[in-house]
């Protein structure tokens, strides 16, 4: 993770959207994605345990929640506050 040992806001959210493929991975959620499989389809260049990673990272920064279903399988869902990244990840995509 990129730290940049800052209490600034914008160096906080640099920190977490700013990770190889997190911008990527949020976009899938941001189009209706949520299991596993259906975001590692979106992003197929990215290896699976990197992206459990970044999931896992991102549900401890709050971005979104997991929720457990069918025994072993999860469903990920945006949070409040990773909804509110939707306008930044469409800009980034107009840009």
């Amino acid at each position: 993770m990129i730290d940049y040992g800052q209490f600034c806001t914008v160096a906080r959210g640099a920190e977490v959207l700013g990770e190889r493929w997190t911008p990527l991975v949020v976009r899938e959620l941001l189009c209706g994605s949520t299991r596993f499989n259906d975001i590692h389809r979106g992003v197929p260049r990215m290896s699976a345990s990197l992206l459990a990673a970044r999931l896992r990272k991102l549900e401890e920064v709050g971005v979104i929640k997991r929720v457990p279903c069918d025994g072993r399988a999860a469903e990920y869902h945006l949070t409040g506050a990773g909804e509110e990244l939707r306008p930044i990840v469409l800009a980034l995509g107009h840009w």
